[in-house]
């Protein structure tokens, strides 16, 4: 029950009360209590963010992650504070700095997307090739196969002609 009253305090705080014929509408409702999930679920990144931010255990490119993450999570929610108090934020520059950070975002994607690409195995291929380069190959009827398997074949049909 303390719970509850916290997170009503909390909800208070943020100026989420609606008033009069608004508390009735049902769109406007769904609206605020989908706005408030998100900004429950921002917050909670961010506090997750901010205490992993300070574990010195961190890569330089796991740094660089949380860095451009926490860059997008506090410009979003300042669009988020722009939208609330009505500024028109298509001429704001956070839009901009959105931008930006987005392209960070997906290009580390990119990078590390290129990192975990399976790699050809040089030497393993280099081996493969001198030993095939000693090989010599027949064409027979369309298939390439090896001398040896051709002069096989060519005995073994020479033994059925004979068989019969």
């Amino acid at each position: 029950m303390s719970e509850r009253k916290d997170n009503s305090v909390q909800k208070a705080e943020r100026g989420f009360q609606l008033e009069g014929k608004l508390r009735d509408d049902n769109k406007i409702q769904g609206a605020v209590k989908s706005f408030d999930l998100s900004l429950d679920a921002l917050e909670a990144d961010l506090k997750k963010a901010l205490s992993a931010h300070k574990d010195p255990l961190l890569s330089i490119d796991e740094r660089i992650k949380l860095d451009s993450y926490l860059v997008y999570l506090t410009t979003t929610l300042y669009w988020m504070y722009l939208k609330l108090q009505g500024s028109d934020v298509s001429k704001h520059g956070i839009n901009h700095d959105l931008g930006r950070v987005k392209q960070v975002l997906a290009r580390s994607k990119e990078i590390n997307a290129s990192l975990e690409a399976p790699r050809l195995d040089m030497h393993a291929t280099k081996r493969f090739i001198a030993a095939g380069m000693h090989t010599r190959f027949v064409d027979m009827d369309g298939v390439m196969v090896t001398e040896e398997q051709y002069k096989r074949s060519l005995l073994d049909a020479g033994k059925s002609k004979i068989d019969q």
